[in-house]
């Protein structure tokens, strides 16, 4: 047996999902990928986390939600 990966636009994906119907493949939803921060929202994390442009390090979100 032999998984395969396939993404397919959601305009397709029923007829796709026929077609394995057809071929008496077994298919599953797969989990959601999970979005990474790209380079720049990790920095500024990085750098909130660390206190550089905010004053000090942020050590608890609500707090420093309440002084905006």
């Amino acid at each position: 047996m032999e998984t395969l990966i396939i993404e397919i636009p959601e305009n397709k994906s029923t007829l796709v999902k026929s077609l394995l119907r057809e071929l008496g493949v077994a298919y599953k939803k797969s989990a959601k990928k999970v979005k990474e921060p790209n380079a720049v929202t990790r920095k500024t994390i990085d750098d909130a986390r660390k206190g550089i442009g905010v004053g000090e390090p942020i050590t608890d979100i609500d707090k420093y939600i309440d002084s905006l």
